[in-house]
């Protein structure tokens, strides 16, 4: 079946509203704000496990070992995350839902398979050491950690998918409660594993990751199941059904642009091997990366706003200057948190990062300062395009956005720079690049709002 004739977003959404009526930005705002809970509610898992690491032994080299276990199952995981968008687009009846979630368990599949392989097999040391130039303490240390995450892509896809239903039919409330249910989760699992004091931080965070991604399966589905046999189940849409092959042309530009976006980081990673004072970089550059990624879920809850209302001609107008008041907020919020003590208390009392270990996370917080209001940006217009089936075009986008983080990434080992410099600078300009790419590709109904 051909993308035309995917459902089209204008016939239903997550939220009705008189189409003669325009939405205030105010009505944007309830219905981003439980998106927004939710996604900061999972940043924040970030820091409870990096906090974790930091009262363990050997803190420093579990946090970089961490950070490379964490990049890799990312990759992996990549073709999945955008199940939650899909599922918003896809899922209207019976049919589709069916046909969407076999889609869905056949990917968790073959991800698990290669999970596995990776974990268990010399390929992780081909990958972590030959391919990225990982220092082998850190890979040895990596390990048990990789193995500990062998079904969290499938646990992933699962969540995924059911929250994009609850999204679509209006039950984002739903979604944050997954979400804080998660986060509670992998709080109480730190919590008795440091206590124990068995495990090294590495595997600690593995444990305590794992444990949450499941816990928050488990709830989503149990969120999700009345609303599937009372909302979709019980319709029958009379149009083409689904295919496998259909759902794949929709959803593989956005798992392919998801791929690029989380090969960043190991790509980053094995740069930033290749610079002068590797171990202490791998291990500052990760916890800079999450401080960003925290503020920064306030824009990213925008694509799925964006990607449910942008068709709406009452909903444009809002949207973009919403879009525009979270980026402002985020990058002053930012600016606050560099150039204010909140930064070193945060990271000398929550996080218990080794001393020596500060400055460079405050400059690399510093130089990419800009991030969250161009993440902001770039969600609002990715969304915008999606809804318009334009979804070669975000990975276009995608593309450029990596192609300018290698050659910056390379063109700081070539010229050996500081690590904290090369990484924060190459994140920040290589998404600037793609934005420019993307607000110049919109439909000229939706960059006329």
């Amino acid at each position: 079946m051909p993308l035309s004739t995917l459902p089209d977003l204008t016939t239903e959404s997550f939220v009705t509203s008189p189409k003669t009526v325009p939405l205030s930005v105010a009505k944007i705002f309830r219905l981003w704000l439980p998106l927004a809970i939710s996604f900061e509610l999972m940043m924040l898992e970030g820091p409870a496990v990096q906090g974790a690491v930091g009262r363990l032994p050997d803190a420093k080299l579990h946090l970089a070992s961490w950070s490379l276990t964490m990049a890799l199952s990312l990759l992996i995981e990549s073709p999945v995350i955008m199940l939650l968008s899909t599922a918003i687009a896809l899922v209207k009846d019976e049919s589709s839902y069916r046909a969407l979630r076999r889609f869905m368990l056949n990917m968790s599949l073959w991800c698990t398979v290669l999970t596995g392989l990776v974990a268990f097999t010399p390929l992780f040391d081909l990958i972590a050491g030959k391919i990225m130039g990982q220092p082998q303490n850190i890979i040895e240390a990596a390990r048990p950690a990789m193995r500990i995450m062998l079904f969290w892509t499938a646990a992933i896809a699962w969540r995924r998918f059911y929250q994009g239903i609850l999204v679509r039919y209006g039950h984002t409330r739903m979604v944050s409660w997954g979400t804080a249910i998660r986060l509670c989760s992998a709080i109480f699992a730190v919590l008795l594993l440091v206590s124990l004091k068995q495990f090294s931080g590495s595997e600690v965070c593995a444990i305590a990751i794992m444990t949450a991604v499941i816990t928050e399966a488990i709830a989503t589905t149990f969120f999700a199941l009345p609303i599937v046999r009372r909302e979709v189940l019980s319709t029958h849409v009379e149009e083409a059904g689904l295919t496998q092959r259909s759902i794949w042309q929709f959803h593989a530009p956005l798992a392919a642009t998801t791929l690029l976006i989380l090969l960043a980081q190991p790509i980053t990673s094995a740069a930033l091997a290749r610079l002068p004072h590797a171990v202490d970089t791998l291990a500052a550059w990760p916890v800079a990366y999450m401080v960003l990624l925290v503020i920064r879920g306030w824009g990213l809850a925008l694509q799925e706003i964006s990607v449910a209302q942008a068709l709406k001609p009452e909903a444009r107008e809002a949207l973009k200057r919403f879009t525009w008041i979270v980026g402002w907020i985020s990058l002053s919020v930012t600016i606050i948190l560099a150039l204010t003590p909140l930064l070193e208390i945060y990271l000398t009392r929550v996080l218990k990062l080794p001393p020596e270990l500060h400055d460079s996370v405050r400059l690399g917080v510093g130089i990419a300062v800009i991030l969250p209001l161009i993440t902001a940006l770039g969600s609002w217009v990715r969304g915008v395009l999606v809804t318009h089936k334009r979804t070669q075009t975000v990975y276009r986008g995608m593309g450029i956005n990596l192609t300018l983080h290698a050659a910056l990434l390379a063109l700081g080992v070539w010229l050996q720079l500081p690590g904290m410099w090369v990484a924060a600078v190459a994140f920040t300009l290589a998404s600037v690049g793609e934005y420019i790419y993307l607000v110049r590709s919109l439909p000229p109904v939706a960059n006329n709002e």
